[in-house]
């Protein structure tokens, strides 16, 4: 008997590791359980959908082609509505999406992200539910969830029923950092009283916003997915990344957005437009090499950190961020530590001085905390600014707890395991 080729053998070990892999973390989104129902929670109604391309099922069908096709099972889906970056998630961060109409389907869209924000009554006429199915990024800034909230927030004036089809927390079930946000300054890009990396799926955010946000609750059903467990990262699903919008195309940059997000409302560069977006921090003429020893000195649990240099219209030197998203320390604390470093050794370099009052502004909204600026300018060590979220941290572990849907289940990572994000092209 011939025995095969090596290279055969190899491959089709692949093949089977990768089955076995794909078995042991497959997770069946809300959508795909929507599927499996044969759609009986929507029978007989009309269907507003509140989604983007992020919103899929686990074959990578848009939620709009799956819920057009399932009308046969006895529901009617009358029009699409759109979050910030629109229904097709081309749009960039911040501009106005006007309505439109979906050439596959012919279905009007509504913009969520335009002249209004929240869902009006002519928006509304003629439905009966509204279902969301848009993958979150589980940071407090990311505007999908205040969508979320105003969407439930009129569906209540109105007794429309809000169905959400659950998706995984990027970051998993059980990461909670960062200052809650001070109601004094609540806006869309932090409408919750909630820590910024805050640990909860769509759905059990959805559950907490109804019971504690909104005076009038609507009527919410949660479409619950199988198979996830809180300890999970995006890695242990079995499922592919579907950008949420144009600067998050991969989960490597879904990560970085937590631990550089804050910095670029005050101007500092996060690789956007490079091969890392979210995952740098740089700027014109830094010297690289010393601000990563810099940065590693630090000895940030499960996070790499080396020179890196990239083009986005101008030469950009700084550090690359390698996150490993099992064993990561405190993401949200890159952030400021990150400011700290560069007060320090970058000459010149001043936070604030140079920003105009919408963009302070911004930078108060987004952090939630507004007296960070302040302490920050004062040069408070980012230890200490870190160290003063640990109460609301504490509370919200707490306070969350009746709006858990999933378990933590056993470790999806095998001990001593590897599993760094993937490195760009250009970096070194």
């Amino acid at each position: 008997m011939t025995r095969p080729p090596f290279s055969s053998i190899f491959f089709a070990l692949v093949f089977f590791v990768t089955l076995a892999w794909n078995a042991r973390g497959a997770v069946s989104l809300g959508i795909d359980e929507l599927e499996k129902s044969n759609y009986a929670i929507l029978q007989g109604k009309r269907v507003g959908l509140i989604t983007n391309p992020s919103g899929a099922d686990s074959k990578g069908r848009s939620a709009i082609t799956v819920l057009y096709k399932g009308q046969p099972a006895g529901y009617k889906l009358v029009k699409l509505f759109g979050p910030e970056h629109g229904i097709d998630g081309l749009t960039g961060a911040g501009k106005s999406v006007s309505g439109s109409r979906d050439r596959a389907t012919g279905l009007p869209v509504c913009s969520l992200y335009g002249d209004t924000r929240r869902p009006t009554p002519q928006m509304l006429a003629g439905i009966d539910t509204l279902v969301y199915d848009v993958q979150d990024l589980g940071n407090r800034s990311y505007t999908f969830i205040s969508t979320l909230g105003y969407v439930m927030e009129e569906a209540a004036k109105y007794n429309i029923e809000v169905i959400v089809l659950d998706r995984p927390n990027p970051l998993g079930g059980i990461r909670i950092e960062g200052p809650r946000l001070d109601p004094s300054i609540k806006s869309f890009v932090g409408l919750y009283d909630i820590p910024y990396v805050y640990g909860l799926t769509p759905g059990e955010l959805a559950l907490w916003i109804n019971a504690k946000y909104l005076s009038q609750p609507c009527r919410l059903n949660i479409v619950a997915m199988k198979g996830w467990t809180r300890k999970m990262v995006w890695e242990d699903t079995g499922l592919r990344w579907i950008p949420t919008s144009p600067n998050i195309p991969t989960i490597g940059a879904a990560r970085g957005y937590t631990a550089t997000g804050v910095l670029g409302e005050i101007g500092i560069e996060s690789g956007l437009g490079g091969p890392a977006p979210f995952q740098a921090v740089a700027g014109r003429g830094w010297d690289a090499n010393t601000l990563a020893k810099k940065f590693n000195a630090l000895h940030i649990p499960g996070v790499r950190i080396s020179p890196f240099k990239y083009q986005a219209g101008s030469t950009y030197n700084g550090v690359y961020l390698q996150i490993d998203p099992r064993n990561a320390g405190n993401l949200t604390a890159i952030n400021f530590q990150a400011i700290d470093i560069l007060q320090r050794n970058v000459e010149g370099f001043s936070p604030f001085s140079h920003l105009t009052f919408d963009q302070r502004d911004m930078f108060n909204k987004v952090t939630g905390d507004p007296h960070l600026r302040g302490q920050l300018s004062a040069g408070y060590p980012a230890s200490k600014i870190v160290r003063s979220w640990d109460s609301g941290i504490v509370r919200w572990a707490e306070e969350r707890l009746p709006y858990l849907l999933y378990n933590n289940g056993p470790s999806p990572a095998e001990p001593g395991s590897n599993a760094m994000a993937e490195i760009p092209v250009g970096s070194p």
